[in-house]
């Protein structure tokens, strides 16, 4: 299962915590997950991007939606 984004998104990996954490996310490559668990790992590593505020705005925007 692929969970990062397209190659064209650029990460914001200028502090050695930030290549920590990713590296943390990419344990979860060959890991069985729920849906739910996707979906969230997919939204961590939006956090890693240059543009991060716009999937965080989305993500909360659907959080939303559902309650």
């Amino acid at each position: 299962m692929k969970f990062s984004p397209e190659p064209k998104t650029l990460y914001i990996l200028d502090k050695e915590q930030d290549q920590r954490i990713f590296a943390k996310l990419e344990q979860f490559k060959n890991k069985k997950l729920t849906p739910e668990h996707e979906e969230l790992i997919k939204f961590l590593y939006t956090q890693l991007e240059t543009d991060w505020r716009t999937p965080l705005e989305e993500y909360i925007d659907k959080l939303l939606k559902e309650l």
